[in-house]
């Protein structure tokens, strides 16, 4: 653990437990999150039996169930794909809510613009990343850029980028909170 100079431990004293935590939130690295179109979904979508994996997930990393700081990534093309997904799933006749209220003091909305572009030029044709259709190679590419864990149901993740990039895949906590295991818990 890294040592913080008197000079700047002297401004915590008094409203010492949340300042603490700030503090801790410098010398903790935070962990990211990249959510793509499928999770962000999952989280508005139970199962049977009310429990999703998704809503699960963003639970645990809120509630501190899940150690240290975080940080949520929501690419901003997500929001257009998420707006088609539940369009067709209300033409389907499926009960969903269009809005979704993910953005607190722990998210960002991802620009998906020409810095992105110029980031992401050399994973391109990086073996797995050149496997990727569409949108899933935008998020996959904000994850390597981000150093985030990639938050998904899509196995194609899996398949092309296993080994590459830190994938908590949705669909292995189906039933129960198996993603807790890649924390320790």
């Amino acid at each position: 653990m890294k040592f913080l100079p008197a000079w700047l431990l002297a401004g915590y004293r008094g409203r010492w437990s949340q300042q603490k935590s700030d503090l801790d939130c410098m010398t903790k690295v935070i962990k990211k999150f990249v959510w793509d179109t499928s999770a962000i979904v999952n989280i508005k979508e139970p199962n049977d039996s009310g429990y999703s994996p998704g809503y699960s997930l963003i639970k645990d990393l809120s509630d501190g169930w899940i150690p240290g700081p975080y940080r949520n990534i929501f690419p901003s093309l997500a929001i257009f794909e998420v707006s088609a997904t539940v369009s067709r799933m209300h033409r389907d006749g499926k009960r969903i809510l269009r809005e979704f209220y993910l953005i607190d003091e722990n998210s960002v909305l991802f620009d998906v613009n020409q810095e992105l572009i110029t980031k992401s030029y050399e994973l391109l044709a990086k073996t797995g990343f050149d496997q990727l259709r569409g949108a899933d190679l935008v998020f996959a590419c904000i994850a390597a850029i981000e150093d985030a864990y990639l938050v998904t149901l899509d196995k194609a993740f899996g398949k092309h980028l296993a080994g590459k990039l830190r994938i908590v895949d949705l669909n292995e906590s189906l039933h129960t909170a198996n993603y807790r295991r890649m924390f320790g818990l």
